[in-house]
């Protein structure tokens, strides 16, 4: 048998053990050639989406290089599991070199594999794929499909090196290895492990205190806070696993009523070796899940919050502003009036003024031209005497304009007798954002009239569904902006959301597969550990089950295990996303709750499926081994 038919045979052999390392790196593989199959597009590679062609290199960039790590992982995990089989190699009088060229043969193998799988996976979704990146970036119509030969060439390339490179190297891993320690493989044995008291305080510290930093800050002081917080965190996360695990486990066998009902003998036997071995692995999962779920959640809730910003700041479906000069605004505004033929609306119809004063800008509008706003919102009308103002600041999202004392700054309005004021401020915003010149001042009728400016017109409308005028709204600033005018304003509110949506929606595309590439290999870390316990797992069920282990028992042994393997890191970095996006809301002075449970709960699901299906095949192996 040569060399090669004996690495093709390992690989064949171990396949269920090879299964994550394989889907995982074919995954990456694909993803990598997706981004590339969009970023190749003659459609993207030019115009306005040149931005999107860019963005998609970025991710490949970012899944290549965490592609090697976690390959490179996972190998070095996998071969501590095989450790007896190449002791049994070299005890048959196979060579040192002769084991390093199997190793690096079966590694080439794999990735020669993956790549193939992924990107012919790739090809085969692509035109679906293109389609729905399409919809995602707003793209009408859709991309259409062409043959990436550039992708097909990057991906091959770029991953022929990354496997050769990882094969090289875990094939070199294994030359200072001695018989003796190949032959006892994971077997030796060892001590109880210990866990320090002041580190297992100290995780608690950490964690709490990141958690508490990182509530209680707000708006800026969020980004200058976010550094230290996530170290301390981070360090935190550590020595939760590596101290506080094995405290609390070492703290429940101590308890008889607990350690000693039905089959938590047994599962508790070896759980604290288990969380001992595992710690490393269980710190890198809920890391590298934190990520996935920190970076996919800023996104879905930074789209959340800037839409909820241009629906508050428009809350008009269409707004028409005016010069005097404006020749057409008759014509413009029955075109609009047309286009929300059969459908409710109501409108308004005001007059203001732009003046700068003083090095300060301000929009002036009457008291009676406010009030129609008012009572069209169903809000409380001014009634203001003379010398009176009232005041809507330019950004009520971030008010200012105050002093120490919660008293309005004085206003100064040149051609007016009184020409110091101090006004009332408003809370409500009751015109769109496009009318503001820094403020916007209410006047009584007799002081706006006395104000040399001139004047324009706010024709605004309002519907039940503002976004079921997007059409129209396209339509209409199409049909307005065939000749520059400076004469007049024309903004719909469905347009600009949905012009909010598809910026962000690109980032969105591209973070949405990174954050499930690194959910996907925490995936199969937890995959690779299980089965790295395999053996020892099958030996001890075997010895148990002489004495009467039902497989009820041994289910339920298994199920607790592994729920504990599947879902303590996991939920770990659940904690950590769910303060991460509490802090976000924080820096934007809002909330995001339903994006926040959304995130969390859709990756908590796949998980549930993943540790279901893992639990099933798990489970019917053991038994048949037993």
């Amino acid at each position: 048998m040569t060399f090669r038919k004996l690495a093709l045979n390992n690989v064949l052999r171990n396949w269920r053990t090879y299964a994550a390392y394989f889907l995982s790196s074919a995954f990456s593989v694909f993803v990598f050639f997706v981004y590339a199959v969009f970023a190749f597009h003659p459609a993207l590679t030019a115009g306005t989406l040149k931005d999107a062609s860019t963005g998609m290199h970025f991710a490949e960039s970012i899944i290549y290089v965490f592609t090697f790590f976690f390959i490179l992982y996972s190998m070095s995990t996998f071969l501590k599991t095989r450790k007896k089989e190449f002791g049994l190699f070299i005890l048959h009088g196979m060579t040192s070199l002769q084991l390093r060229k199997l190793v690096f043969l079966e590694n080439m193998v794999i990735g020669l594999l993956s790549i193939l799988f992924g990107i012919g996976a790739g090809l085969l979704a692509s035109q679906g794929l293109l389609i729905l990146g399409s919809k995602v970036i707003g793209m009408n119509p859709a991309l259409p499909f062409y043959f990436p030969q550039s992708a097909m060439i990057l991906t091959f390339t770029a991953f022929t090196v990354l496997f050769f490179v990882i094969s090289s190297f875990t094939a070199a891993v294994l030359k200072g290895n001695k018989l003796i320690d190949l032959l006892t493989g994971t077997e030796k044995p060892r001590p109880e492990p210990k866990a320090s008291r002041i580190r297992t305080v100290l995780a608690a510290v950490l964690l709490l205190g990141g958690y508490a930093a990182a509530i209680a800050v707000k708006g800026v002081m969020v980004v200058s806070a976010m550094i230290p917080v996530t170290i301390v965190v981070v360090i935190g996360t550590y020595f939760l696993f590596t101290q506080a695990s094995v405290w609390i486990i070492s703290k429940l066998k101590t308890n008889e009523r607990i350690y000693l009902n039905r089959t938590n003998i047994v599962t508790f036997s070896d759980l604290s070796f288990r969380m001992k071995d595992n710690a490393r692995m269980f710190f890198i999962v809920s890391i590298v899940s934190t990520v996935a779920f920190a970076a996919i959640g800023t996104l879905v809730g930074f789209r959340a919050m800037m839409t909820n910003s241009v629906e508050l700041q428009e809350p008009y479906t269409f707004v028409y502003q005016a010069a005097p000069n404006d020749q057409k605004k008759d014509e413009r505004i029955s075109q609009i009036e047309d286009a929300l033929s059969g459908t409710d609306y109501e409108k308004l119809s005001v007059s203001y003024k732009k003046l700068t004063d003083e090095n300060k800008a301000y929009t002036i509008m009457s008291e009676t031209d406010y009030n129609r706003a008012a009572a069209l919102w169903k809000e409380p009308k001014l009634s203001l005497e003379k010398g009176e103002a009232a005041m809507m600041q330019e950004d009520l999202l971030y008010p200012r304009g105050l002093t120490q004392g919660n008293e309005p700054e004085p206003i100064h309005i040149n051609g007016l007798p009184e020409k110091t004021m101090k006004p009332k401020v408003l809370d409500k915003l009751l015109f769109s954002m496009s009318l503001f010149t820094g403020d916007l001042v209410i006047l009584p009728d007799p002081q706006f009239a006395a104000i040399k400016a001139e004047e324009k017109s706010y024709t605004a409308y309002r519907t039940e569904n503002a976004s079921s005028t997007l059409a129209a709204g396209k339509k209409l600033e199409y049909a307005f902006s065939q000749k520059a005018d400076p004469a007049f304003l024309f903004t719909s509110s469905a347009v600009k959301i949905d012009q909010v949506k598809q910026s962000i929606n690109i980032f969105l595309f591209v973070g949405l597969f990174i954050g499930f590439v690194f959910f996907a290999a925490a995936g199969s870390f937890l995959y690779f550990r299980l089965y790295a316990d395999f053996e020892g797992d099958v030996k001890k069920y075997q010895a148990i089950s002489k004495i009467g282990l039902t497989d009820k028992e041994m289910k339920k042994i298994v199920t607790v295990q592994m729920s504990l393997l599947f879902f303590v890191p996991v939920g770990v970095a659940a904690a950590h996303g769910f303060i991460a996006l509490i802090a976000l809301g924080n820096m934007f002075g809002t909330r995001i709750w339903t994006e926040i449970a959304m995130v969390l709960g859709s990756f908590m699901l796949i998980q549930l499926v993943y540790f279901l299906i893992i639990r099933v095949g798990y489970v019917n192996k053991v038994k048949q081994a037993i």
